[in-house]
């Protein structure tokens, strides 16, 4: 194969539960890792809005074919929310991910690689919905925005259906679209579960976090490899790949959230994610007081250990990830858009992710 269109260096330290401790990485030092929904999108990335376009537009052409008039307009609208797919900073996470896959293993991008990138893109928007309206007060307010992540819902499967006549094995394509989506989903429940309940454990935090992240990668990258070809071992290759790159997106997101300014941040909600739920298990953790953080809550949870905890595990979860590129480049896979949508993967944990790094060579 050509030559890499990344650069190579040695990580110099052993990632927990790698499996190769001494695996060539394939991203600088300060990679950084996309924002998450309402962060920044990932600026910079080379060609990313000539990907997004024809993504954008695919979904847009979905929607007017497949969704009832009576609310194409109001769906519409909801995706033109920041953060979401067809707001100009959208970062369309799964969509971008599921084209680059395509490519790395048929080499080129048509419709077949637009429609599948187009439907996994709708069912991670419904599945934001849900986060979304769960994350909000019980008012009912937000009930017309459920009745449209439904709509997105079957708008997604109607481009799946489509894009798996393209595939070699359509039903097969279809039986993994449907059973992966149907197990981050559970991912989702038990999130959901655990927030209801409280007194989540990290053992608990940390199942929720990889099947409702890692199931939403898996989905996505194996999607895209069965449309586009790919053999079973290489469609296993890259469901590895999503199942890292989509936890350790999760990961970064958690560690931004977990204790930012004001009444938005994790902690100040009480989320089960896994640096809030580290940090309650400490005996001197202190609660906020009416949704607020004070500044003493802050001091304490930076030094409670839980920024590093997470940041050793979304370490862990880059290694993995920059491990599944180096395979499938010996496999003769066209990975380079992929590397670049690794290193794009976050703006936000840099300087974490830099102190864990420290920590762990000093």
């Amino acid at each position: 194969m050509e030559p890499f269109l990344f650069k190579i260096f040695e990580a110099g330290f052993p990632v927990p539960d790698s499996r190769s401790s001494s695996a060539p990485s394939l991203l600088s030092p300060d990679a950084r890792i996309a924002g998450s929904r309402i962060g920044p999108s990932p600026k910079g990335t080379p060609g990313s809005e000539s990907v997004l376009g024809p993504l954008r537009q695919q979904i847009q052409e979905v929607i007017a074919t497949r969704v009832s008039s009576a609310i194409r307009e109001d769906l519409l609208k909801l995706l033109r929310r920041p953060g979401y797919a067809l707001h100009p900073e959208g970062a369309c996470r799964a969509g971008r991910l599921a084209l680059e896959v395509h490519e790395a293993v048929s080499r080129e991008s048509g419709r077949a690689a637009v429609l599948a990138a187009a439907a996994v893109e709708l069912q991670m928007e419904a599945m934001y919905v849900f986060d979304e309206v769960a994350d909000t007060a019980p008012d009912g307010k937000r009930s017309e925005d459920l009745a449209l992540a439904t709509a997105l819902l079957a708008a997604g499967v109607a481009a799946a259906v489509e894009a798996a006549t393209y595939s070699p094995d359509p039903s097969v394509a279809l039986d993994h679209f449907c059973r992966a989506y149907s197990e981050s989903s559970a991912g989702q429940f038990l999130d959901a579960m655990l927030q209801n309940r409280g007194g989540a454990t990290l053992e608990e935090a940390l199942k929720a976090t990889c099947l409702k992240a890692g199931g939403l990668g898996r989905f996505v990258t194996g999607f895209a490899a069965r449309i586009a070809g790919a053999d079973g071992d290489g469609v296993a290759l890259f469901e590895r790949l999503g199942d890292h790159t989509f936890t350790l997106a999760q990961l970064v997101d958690d560690l931004r959230d977990a204790c930012a300014p004001g009444e938005a941040s994790d902690l100040a909600q009480g989320k089960a994610t896994l640096p809030v739920v580290f940090y309650g298990q400490g005996i001197d953790s202190l609660v906020p007081v009416n949704g607020m953080l004070s500044a003493e809550v802050r001091n304490l949870y930076e030094s409670s250990g839980a920024p590093l905890y997470v940041g050793i595990l979304a370490h862990a979860y880059m290694n993995r990830a920059e491990e599944d590129l180096f395979v499938l480049a010996q496999r003769g896979y066209a990975v380079g858009g992929l590397v670049r949508f690794l290193e794009s993967v976050d703006s936000g944990a840099g300087e974490t992710l830099g102190a864990v790094r420290s920590s762990l060579v000093s």
